[in-house]
């Protein structure tokens, strides 16, 4: 069982990247918000790893962050969602956005995630309430954090906007980036690397 892979980043494409491992690529599906955060990186980086093993096939889906990939598997775990279906939860929020939607019971906003319909939704809410805030509660205390993540997500977005950026422009740019454990400072320089700056 892979744990993580700490290799050379050699290529990023839509939806995988490949990295270099003692001189062996291992194809890695990836979020688009990993893809975000690992763009234009060109020296060694850990990627922790989920294998899905098929009857025809081998996948290894990869997470920048460690909490990252517990809650892929913790969505996974649900009846109904694949590798895939989990993926997609993850390009369309981040990691503490999932946390807070599924403890707040949120199906409506679980339900705009691309091929998760609302009794899918309520699922998932139903079977991971419990075990979503013990697992992850000690480290994130998401009511400080919440509060703490908007500030953050809107200064920097703010500061994108005062540097000539169009709204839009720069909400998206933040919200590829966004890392609920970074500050204003740190999106800001990662949104301006993404933008090409």
């Amino acid at each position: 069982m892979i744990t993580y892979l700490v290799g050379t980043l050699e290529h990023i494409g839509e939806n995988t990247l490949v990295i270099e491992v003692y001189g062996v690529g291992y194809e890695v599906f990836c979020s688009s918000r990993t893809l975000s955060e690992l763009n234009g990186t060109r020296e060694k980086v850990k990627i922790y790893i989920h294998e899905h093993i098929k009857e025809d096939g081998h996948d290894l889906y990869g997470f920048y962050h460690m909490e990252d990939r517990e809650l892929f598997r913790k969505l996974i775990s649900v009846s109904g969602i694949g590798p895939k279906g989990g993926m997609q939860v993850f390009n369309t929020y981040s990691s503490q956005e999932v946390i807070e939607i599924i403890l707040n019971q949120d199906s409506k906003a679980l339900s705009k995630v691309s091929g998760i319909g609302p009794k899918t939704a309520q699922r998932i809410i139903l079977e991971l309430k419990d075990s979503i805030g013990k697992l992850f509660e000690p480290d994130l205390s998401l009511l400080e954090t919440g509060l703490k993540d908007e500030s953050a997500k809107a200064e920097a977005i703010e500061a994108l906007e005062a540097l000539g950026y169009a709204a839009q422009e720069a909400r998206k740019a933040v919200e590829a980036i966004y890392d609920y454990k970074a500050n204003s400072e740190e999106l800001i320089k990662k949104a301006l690397s993404l933008l090409g700056m």
